[in-house]
């Protein structure tokens, strides 16, 4: 089979490889959609570590081609999406249900770094535990499938902000994380939604997505807009969904603009790291929660795939280039330039 191995920073080849003999408990999918994540691009960057050699790729969807011995809820044929992460199941935060915090977290092609590590689905065909495939609903495609990874976490995000119907939600950032979270605000019954980014074709995006109020922050100031809108309270849920350096002052900045009660979610992560100095005083005096929000645990990934099955979020928009695997030097120049959102694969 073809795979694209990466065995240090831009150091990316497309390979012959075995196709993999899968153990009694896992099965064998054929890749037929793989979109590329920003945790793919610090690997390929250099500005996270890996163990090479590493098949990278972890959002993706395909066909089972051959089934474990011990399986008995799948089948060959069966149409899949996959959930990357692989949990212990044993320590103290996967038997309270949040596999996200899993202490032995491994995952499928480089998706975590603790537990157990698979090599990914930049390639025609990738093993992984049963328990971690999911069926597609019957009208999904297999662009929607391989886009119920990130459809969870931003489900997870917005859980963790406790949104409810008819309040206001800024989103920073209008990647396709926050405009999937733009989608998911809206479909959670917010009331208003605001959104901020630098790039102007982003906002375009966002309107697009649903969004009430677009800001670039180089021409407006966050802090006037999200004033007049909101009668000068501030928003009661503000997700910092931009990921960076820029988070380390994001969070300050977003105790001003966030009304008493409000939530802070920092959903993505400060790269390289970096501290952030805050006035505990807004958090204090305010009532204001500041949380966090990584991943997400097996519920919410099956409360995605419902989501995506009832038709509800616009996961086909999200894919704007799609290239043939052998072409997945070029795949990641676009989606490193930011040209567009989310870049498909079709091995």
């Amino acid at each position: 089979m073809k795979a694209a191995v990466l065995y240090g920073p831009r150091v990316l080849k497309i390979e012959d490889r075995q196709v993999p003999s899968i153990g009694e408990r896992e099965v064998l999918v054929r890749v037929k959609v793989t979109t590329i994540c920003p945790t793919d691009l610090r690997k390929y960057t250099g500005h996270s570590t890996f163990k090479e050699p590493l098949v990278l790729g972890h959002e993706f969807s395909g066909v089972i081609e051959e089934v474990g011995e011990k399986v008995d809820f799948l089948e060959k044929g069966d149409r899949v999406t996959v959930l990357p992460f692989i949990f212990c199941d044993n320590c103290r935060y996967c038997r309270m249900g949040r596999h996200n915090l899993c202490l032995k977290l491994g995952g499928i092609g480089g998706a975590a770094e603790l537990g157990v590590k698979l090599d990914g689905s930049f390639a025609e065909y990738v093993k992984v535990p049963a328990k971690n495939v999911y069926k597609l609903g019957r009208n999904m495609t297999y662009t929607e499938g391989s886009l119920i990874e990130p459809l969870a976490a931003s489900l997870g995000g917005l859980l963790n902000a406790e949104l409810k119907p008819g309040e206001t939600v800024l989103i920073i950032g209008a990647g396709p994380m926050g405009l999937l979270q733009i989608s998911l605000a809206r479909m959670m019954g917010a009331g208003r939604i605001i959104v901020s980014d630098l790039l102007d074709e982003r906002l375009k995006y966002a309107e697009e997505f649903g969004a009430d109020v677009v800001i670039n922050p180089v021409r407006e100031s966050v802090y006037d807009v999200v004033m007049r809108e909101t009668r000068n309270y501030g928003v009661d849920v503000a997700m910092l969904s931009t990921g960076g350096t820029i988070m380390a002052s994001l969070a300050s900045e977003a105790l001003k603009f966030t009304a008493k009660g409000g939530r802070i979610v920092v959903f993505a992560g400060v790269w390289p790291p970096t501290n952030a100095s805050l006035d505990l005083n807004p958090i204090h005096y305010g009532e204001r929660k500041l949380v966090g929000s990584f991943i997400y645990n097996r519920e919410i990934f099956s409360r995605a795939l419902e989501v995506a099955a009832s038709g509800r979020v616009n996961l086909e928009r999200l894919v704007t280039h799609r290239f043939p695997l052998n072409n997945i030097e070029k795949a990641f120049q676009v989606a490193l330039s930011k040209e567009g959102l989310k870049i498909a694969l079709t091995p």
